[in-house]
């Protein structure tokens, strides 16, 4: 087995990407390899491809309802982290103190005062009459 990088010119034969996991094949006189120079290339002859392509689909098939519980759990686990944010947010709205530390309430609070000046008005109109 020999090693090739993209973009090279070569012989007619399969070719594995060591990067992408993928065989290339050239025919006829041979070709140019794609990719660019970092992507490596390994000619892996005739004979050990019939027998490496059917244990690698083997190992697919073999492995592909696991992939597919691990597909369904990841996408349940998202949903469940997402509603378990969602409930601590909103009860930590209703837990949380009205008021705010760090902040002076010396005046006292905004709403006594619109309440006192509509009791003096009203107190001013009863004594007008």
């Amino acid at each position: 087995m020999s090693k090739h990088t993209g973009g090279a010119e070569v012989k007619a034969g399969f070719y594995w990407n060591l990067r992408k996991w993928e065989m290339v094949t050239l025919s006829g006189n041979g070709g140019t390899l794609p990719g660019t120079r970092e992507d490596r290339y390994l000619k892996v002859p005739i004979v050990a491809f019939l027998f490496v392509a059917p244990v690698m689909g083997g190992l697919y098939a073999l492995f592909l309802p696991f992939i597919g519980f691990a597909m369904v759990f990841a996408f349940l686990g998202r949903k469940a982290g997402a509603a378990g944010r969602a409930a601590v947010v909103r009860i930590g709205g209703l837990v949380s103190p009205a008021w705010r530390p760090g902040e002076a309430y010396l005046a006292g609070k905004r709403g006594k005062k619109k309440q006192e000046r509509s009791d003096d008005a009203e107190k001013d109109k009863t004594e007008r009459v």
